[in-house]
């Protein structure tokens, strides 16, 4: 199960498992506080215990998303498995 929470002002952050059925949910309250939010977003990814390839299509949505609304995202704490799945199909540069 995935979990989006709002940790602090400026941070949002992830738990549990970032998996093709939890994407839904997570994208949903993820949109949820970033729309609540202005400026700058920190995006932690820390408490991510599992992710596959829709990770990925999380973390674009909530890009595109942000981008409509004029806040800046940036994820941190990518767990590796993410980074890998990211090289693996050349997207590495969308987290740096």
């Amino acid at each position: 199960m995935a979990d989006v929470q709002q940790v602090d002002e400026g941070l949002i952050g992830i738990k549990g498992e970032l998996v093709f059925p939890e994407i839904m949910k997570a994208r949903k309250q993820a949109e949820r506080l970033i729309a609540a939010s202005k400026g700058v977003v920190n995006v932690d990814f820390a408490q991510v215990t599992t992710v596959d390839s829709s990770a990925l299509s999380f973390w674009f949505c909530c890009l595109r998303y942000s981008s409509k609304i004029g806040v800046t995202l940036h994820a941190i704490n990518l767990p590796k498995e993410m980074v890998g799945i990211a090289e693996l199909v050349g997207l590495e540069k969308q987290f740096s």
